[in-house]
């Protein structure tokens, strides 16, 4: 069980969000254009996923490795080097990471502080402010398995190089 959540947490997440925001923009599409009536909620719950969709998307492409990096220098180096390199691009992305989810849980707490609710469905601001905190947690657990996944390998002797 906590292997298969290990390993499509972010997509169950993912493919949820997507779907509701695409079956909310669709009867949003269907009540204005067919019954000539509108939906005053769907919206701002759609674009609520959006932003979830997104954040968890950032953790998603890090668990993937798809997110952007700049390898020409790199790939130059010996490959026991090009797994250093790795080790120290995940740290600073941790470190960035870290500060990105002490911020957004300040900002979330903030928020909540105010008791800022959103205009159509009035749920609190804060859990959409929660989005990047909970986004970058999960990155910083998916990047700390990759430093950990680099270590085994340097370990081995690079004999399990992927």
């Amino acid at each position: 069980m906590f292997k298969f959540i290990d390993n499509h947490l972010e997509e169950i997440f993912m493919v949820f969000l997507l779907s509701l925001m695409s079956i909310l923009i669709g009867a949003q599409v269907f009540m204005r254009y067919v019954m000539n009536d509108s939906l005053t909620w769907s919206e701002e719950l759609a674009r609520y996923a959006f932003i979830w969709a997104t954040y968890i998307g950032v953790a998603c492409g890090v668990k993937r490795n798809a997110h952007i990096c700049v390898e020409a220098a790199v790939t130059k180096l010996p490959v026991l080097y090009q797994r250093y390199a790795a080790i120290v691009a995940h740290l600073m992305f941790i470190v960035f990471a870290l500060m990105v989810v002490k911020e957004g849980y300040a900002l979330t707490l903030k928020v909540l502080s105010f008791g800022q609710k959103s205009s159509a469905l009035g749920i609190p601001m804060g859990w959409v402010y929660l989005a990047p905190t909970v986004g970058f947690g999960l990155v910083i657990i998916r990047l700390t398995q990759h430093v950990i996944n680099e270590i085994k390998v340097i370990r081995n002797g690079l004999s399990g190089v992927e």
